[in-house]
């Protein structure tokens, strides 16, 4: 557990007054008819592409490849020369120096529905997050980036792996392999890294939080014009408050592949297929406690948004032992949407509905209870992570996106959520620790909840957004400690490069 009572930190958080903060000013658009990587990026975000023969800013600055200004851009960025360092005569021995800085003031009212300390004035968070990525010729790469996280003004202090990291290593690996810095190639990473794995459901970075997830161990990747191979054995780092007290978590070890390629049925459309293990000394759910060893088997089908049609399917399975039982979870999610681009504000209408299996008894031998394993922080919403964790849940989101300015971008939504097993508790987000038990009600409903986000691009490399998330408890959760109804809202500036 982190010590917010660490008095190196008091000196830190003084120094962090300068409250601004870190959004990707360019975000890379996975297009089916583009090499094919891994990585899902959050969406495009707004603002005209300063030229269109660069590459966009990738919001995972490690899979960023700056090569290209070996040859002198035609509009070169004020930031080019810190990108792009040569150091000898071959042009693909370089060093890249970047920065994200990013500040926000976030507020939530009846958190958790009451449980726990509230805070009624909101918060001020910050991250700065400095990279340095050394490549010698095609062959080896080292890679570096630090996070410096912090929150001040926060009743009860900040929260473990979400708010505070007073200074560490997210980041630091080595790529061994031919043609590391291409988009054709394998190569070998070792070290401390990032995982993003298709849309974040269940491996991603925890974007969203102030504190970024990263995982130590191996992973072998392979990828070409019509194929991304991981092959993969970590463990996830435990963000602790202090000085690089970071470690390897103890208490769990995941393994498993996933592999990217076209799907000749779909038009235009991608298959994931992923085989994933995760082995946890000691998990909780409602029946209780014990080891849990879980496989995931699973696929996704998605085409990303352009032009007219796109979708984000994705369905999956889990079996292993829990203690001395079985397991038999799983879960499926669909995401539908059309960009009608010619009318005006190009409107992106858009359907989401998700299943999380739950346990059907607290006294039988098989648990049912999904496990999401490691997913994005901003899971139902663009922005704000939520209460409800994707475990014994089911949603209906239909979503609004659209452009009010070439720089300006927003969304509108609306979610209802029920219990998928009225024999199961409610958990919460992130954690996955159990927030109400099952025996509360036995009522399926939840409640709804409604949210907006406004996005703002007024120089390039700066985003500043603002999201409002409400939600209105019902049925189960009028039981809770507290139903009053939850409201968050978030306010933030980002600049990167």
């Amino acid at each position: 557990m982190k010590n917010s009572k660490d008095p190196s930190l008091k000196l830190v958080k003084l120094q962090a007054a300068a409250r601004v903060q870190v959004i990707t000013a360019g975000v890379a658009i996975l297009l089916s008819i583009a090499p094919i990587a891994a990585q899902t990026p959050d969406p495009q975000p707004p603002g005209a592409v300063s030229d269109p023969a660069r590459p966009a800013l990738n919001p995972f600055p490690a899979e960023q490849d700056w090569s290209f200004l070996a040859r002198p851009a035609q509009h070169p960025d004020f930031f080019d020369p810190a990108k792009y360092i040569r150091l000898s005569g071959d042009p693909q021995t370089y060093i890249s120096l970047g920065l994200e800085y990013r500040t926000e003031y976030e507020y939530y009212d009846n958190w958790m529905l009451g449980a726990g300390p509230q805070d009624h004035n909101g918060y001020v968070l910050s991250r700065v997050m400095p990279h340095f990525d050394l490549h010698a010729g095609l062959d080896f790469r080292l890679f570096s980036e630090w996070q410096f996280d912090y929150a001040a003004g926060r009743m009860g202090g900040p929260r473990p792996g979400v708010d505070e990291d007073a200074g560490d290593i997210h980041q630091a690996f080595v790529d061994i392999g031919p043609h590391v810095s291409r988009e054709r190639g394998s190569s070998l990473r070792l070290g401390r890294q990032e995982v993003v794995l298709g849309s974040g459901r269940l491996f991603d970075n925890n974007e969203g939080p102030n504190v970024k997830l990263s995982f130590d161990g191996a992973r072998w990747i392979t990828q070409s014009e019509h194929l991304r191979w991981d092959v993969f054995a970590l463990k996830p780092v435990e963000d602790n408050i202090g000085f690089f007290d970071d470690a390897p978590n103890a208490q769990q070890t995941t393994w498993g592949s996933y592999v990217t390629v076209p799907a000749p049925i779909l038009s235009r459309g991608m298959l994931d297929l992923y085989y994933i293990v995760l082995a946890t000394k000691n998990a909780t759910y409602n029946r209780g406690s014990a080891t849990e060893l879980r496989h995931t088997v699973g696929a996704r089908a998605f085409r990303q948004p352009s032009k007219g049609l796109d979708y984000n399917w994705e369905a999956n399975y889990q079996w292993g032992s829990f203690g001395r039982d079985s397991i038999a979870a799983w879960s499926a999610s669909t995401e539908t949407g059309y960009t009608f681009d010619q009318a005006r504000f190009q409107p992106h209408p858009l359907l989401r509905a998700d299943v999380y299996s739950g346990d059907r008894s607290e006294n039988g031998t098989t648990l049912g209870t999904f496990n999401s394993l490691f997913p994005r922080g901003a899971y139902f919403t663009p922005k704000v992570v939520p209460i409800l964790g994707p475990q014994n849940l089911m949603d209906v989101h239909p979503m609004l996106q659209f452009h009010l300015r070439q720089n300006v971008t927003g969304s509108i939504a609306w979610e209802w959520y029920w219990r998928e097993s009225i024999h199961d508790g409610v958990y919460a987000f992130g954690s996955g620790a159990l927030m109400n038990p099952a025996h509360i009600s036995t009522a399926k409903y939840l409640g709804d909840q409604g949210d907006m986000e406004i996005r703002w691009s007024p120089a390039p490399h700066v985003i500043a957004a603002f999201n409002l998330v409400g939600l209105q408890p019902g049925g189960f959760l009028n039981h809770a400690v507290n139903n009053h109804p939850p409201i968050a809202a978030n306010a933030g500036l980002t600049f990167r490069f």
